[in-house]
């Protein structure tokens, strides 16, 4: 999962405006597909427009926070700044550009208040997306409503939105066609504990490489949610390796939801193996740093691991040799979790060489014994 700034997916599909009891009532672009809900809302898409209007040079924990957070590489970004440059100075981008200089963290609370509302007529509404108390937390850390309704008159963003609904489904399918969402939860259904009612997966075309998840009991039912980028290839969209790559993506982020809560149960531990007297050895900077606990650099680790044992399994030995080389050099090189190639091997031959009826679930203890005989050497 890329942390960088935060450290807290067509087969008959149906675009629609209401799910699982959670209203939409604006126009939303929105897929569903079984127990998963694809969506670009249009407050999110709102403040990602909003954001990408900012200053470009804003840097934040050695980061440049535009680089990170939005994506500027394709010809619906230039769209963008063709159609709201003129509004750059409005009061609510002069807002952002203050708030993203004390945090980059500011990104997150404001894509999530856009997530939070339908967009009717310029007003902001309600959306019970997540509960009261997460949207009341994020009021207190984002913008003002008035700005944000205001910037979307004078800018006619609504028209802007409706203009790009083709546009916007067309992403939603792309999203659902490649990330391989149901198939991720079964699979992680038979190789950890937890359960979920049902997932929702919240992307914009602006959306950089900065991606977060939330889970919570709401309605009476358990959820995730997942904030990632669309799917972006140059190549076919039937090809393995892209697919692939875009699958982790996702799963990076599906997975914190089952891996997290049986790494908890050896959270003490995990953090006395990777404190500070022995971090040096797990970790070397860059992103990694965003991960303050041996418990939340564990996660890290394996989350990417389990994502590679997922994603190999259908991959001819060329293709594995490859989505596992780039996954290592990633997780090494940039994000700067040094011993993910001896980690993710470990793994892999416990994974291999357990017993019929075990779980990756079942293999923490050895997972975290091997952990632990690394920094004695």
């Amino acid at each position: 999962m890329t942390k960088v700034i935060y450290t807290l997916l067509l087969f008959n599909g149906v675009f629609v405006s209401e799910c699982f009891g959670q209203s939409r009532t604006d126009n939303s672009a929105t897929l569903i597909d079984e127990k998963v809900t694809y969506e670009i809302p249009m407050g999110y898409e709102l403040m990602h427009i909003a954001i990408a209007l900012t200053d470009t040079t804003i840097v934040s924990n050695g980061y440049n926070v535009h680089n990170e957070v939005i994506n500027t590489k394709s010809n619906y970004y230039k769209e963008v700044i063709k159609h709201f440059a003129p509004y750059k100075n409005h009061e609510l981008i002069v807002d952002l550009n203050k708030y993203l200089r004390k945090s980059a963290s500011n990104y997150v609370y404001n894509v999530q208040l856009g997530c939070n509302f339908n967009f009717n007529n310029n007003r902001i509404e309600k959306a019970s997306v997540m509960p009261w108390i997460r949207r009341a937390y994020l009021n207190i850390k984002a913008v003002s409503k008035n700005k944000v309704e205001e910037f979307a008159q004078i800018s006619n963003f609504e028209k802007f939105y409706s203009e790009h609904k083709e546009y916007y489904n067309s992403e939603l399918e792309a999203v659902q066609q490649n990330a391989n969402v149901s198939e991720q939860q079964k699979w992680l259904e038979k190789e950890f504990p937890s359960r979920y009612d049902n997932y929702r997966i919240i992307v914009s075309p602006l959306a950089g490489d900065t991606h977060f998840t939330q889970r919570f009991k709401f309605q009476g039912k358990r959820k995730c949610i997942m904030w990632v980028k669309t799917f972006n290839s140059k190549n076919q969209i039937t090809d393995n390796i892209e697919k692939t790559r875009y699958t982790g993506v996702v799963m990076t982020e599906i997975d914190h939801h089952y891996v997290n809560p049986v790494s908890k149960k050896y959270k003490k531990t995990l953090n006395a193996i990777i404190d500070e007297t022995h971090r040096t050895k797990w970790t070397n900077g860059g992103a990694s740093n965003s991960y303050k606990t041996g418990y939340k650099v564990f996660n890290e680790y394996m989350t990417h691991a389990v994502y590679l044992l997922f994603a190999t399994q259908e991959l001819n030995d060329s293709e594995k040799q490859l989505v596992e080389k780039s996954k290592i050099d990633v997780m090494i090189k940039v994000r700067k979790f040094i011993k993910f190639a001896e980690f993710y091997e470990q793994v892999k031959l416990l994974y291999q060489e357990r017993k019929s009826n075990e779980t990756i679930a079942d293999l923490y203890p050895q997972i975290v014994e091997w952990c632990k005989s690394e920094n004695m050497k």
